[in-house]
């Protein structure tokens, strides 16, 4: 079965408003579900923590943003 995405779109959002929406939504993720962030900066800070916390995931940019894929591992 394909996991299910939910999508969180955080882009225009004053610092550190981004990582709290981000870290609340992955609060609540489950195996099998994967959180697609849409940000206008790369996260890097925010990397340490999935790392840290057992979070698999992948950045692309996608014309005006990025999109992190995050993902349990």
């Amino acid at each position: 079965m394909p996991p299910t995405d939910i999508t969180l779109d955080v882009r225009g959002l004053p610092p550190p408003e981004p990582l709290e929406h981000c870290l609340e939504a992955l609060a609540d993720l489950k195996p099998g579900e994967r959180l697609c962030l849409m940000i206008d900066r790369e996260p890097y800070p925010l990397y340490a923590m999935l790392d840290r916390d057992g979070f698999a995931h992948d950045c692309t940019f996608e014309d005006t943003h990025f999109l992190v894929t995050i993902w349990i591992d």
